[in-house]
């Protein structure tokens, strides 16, 4: 693509769909009664619920406004997905969100959500299906939907099995290390304006280091460049492929496609069936390293999280490791 062509698919600026809420204090109310007040800086909390017919981890993410269903067992949907909207009410959370298996998917269209994306690959190599349900018209539109269109057609326009550039004299991929925790936090904290985890606090990066999530560098000396993590569901063999950030004077130099794909091979070493990842849907450059990378688009999540100051569409893109 030329460069007069590609002006038009510049990195479009985020659009404010609603306020983010505070996050000095937490009071959230839980079902049944509970409740749950915690001061301090409360991204969220994992939840479980049980009733007639059904079990669910729940994660209420404060920072985000809404619930993500993370494991699920039920034989009576309709229970289950009154009680997680009960709970998104009683909050004023106006978004929903759960990877359905495929056999039980349907259900939850039957109530209302809407089918974002297909995950493939995530439950141990079978399809997942990202269902999600609005409780808000700010939430349910997208201002710039039609702008995000042509900025992925731009995308899939350009072939996926493009050459890598060579890592550049005097670079070097790596793991992160914990020594590495303080440029990580400073790396994030330049890149972003605001972030959907709480990435940019070290008690948090010191405790999942390695455990729940892998983190490689990209090194020039003592300097950390670009970094990437991949964020593990253990139960799953699924991995996202996230926290991608390249310092603005070392940008369009591919670093982050070494970074990946190094996290790639860290994944198979570990036996991992499915990565994937929730790309900017507004960033015509990290969309296009997952295209280049040959990772299938395979949706779009609308105002699904706040990275620059606002909610955004998140593109997800799926690669089959077992390949």
């Amino acid at each position: 693509m030329s460069k007069e062509t590609r002006k038009w698919v510049e990195d479009l600026a985020p659009v404010a769909a609603k306020a983010r809420t505070s996050l000095g204090i937490a009071e959230l109310k839980l079902g049944g009664g509970q409740t749950l007040k915690a001061v301090g800086l409360v991204y969220g909390v994992e939840h479980g619920i049980s009733g007639e017919g059904f079990e669910a981890t729940l994660f209420l993410d404060v920072y985000n406004q809404r619930i993500k269903i993370l494991d699920y067992k039920a034989d009576n949907f309709h229970n289950l997905i009154l009680a997680v909207r009960e709970i998104s009410e009683a909050n004023q959370f106006d978004k929903i969100i759960c990877m359905a298996g495929r056999d039980d998917w349907q259900h939850f269209l039957r109530h209302g959500y809407v089918l974002e994306a297909v995950l493939k690959y995530y439950h141990k190599g079978k399809d997942a299906f990202v269902v999600s349900k609005f409780r808000s018209q700010e939430r349910l539109h997208s201002a710039s939907m039609m702008e995000e269109i042509l900025l992925i057609e731009s995308v899939m326009n350009e072939p996926a099995d493009a050459k890598r550039k060579p890592l550049p004299a005097g670079m070097k991929i790596r793991m992160a290390k914990k020594d590495d925790i303080v440029q990580l936090i400073e790396l994030y904290k330049g890149v972003f304006e605001s972030y959907p985890s709480p990435l940019i606090h070290q008690s948090y990066l010191e405790t999942i280091f390695q455990t729940d999530s892998l983190f490689a560098v990209c090194m020039e000396g003592d300097r950390i460049v670009a970094a990437a993590s991949a964020e593990l569901s253990h139960h799953n063999l699924a991995a996202e492929l996230t926290d991608c950030a390249t310092l603005p004077e070392k940008r369009g130099q591919g670093l982050m496609s070494h970074i990946l794909r190094f996290l790639e091979k860290e994944l198979v070493s570990r036996k991992y069936r499915c990565s994937y990842t929730m790309a900017r849907a507004r960033s015509f450059g990290m969309n296009m390293v997952f295209h280049q990378l040959g990772y299938e688009f395979m949706g779009r999540m609308t105002n699904n999280c706040d990275i620059f100051g606002a909610f955004e569409d998140m593109n997800i893109w799926v690669r089959n490791l077992a390949e």
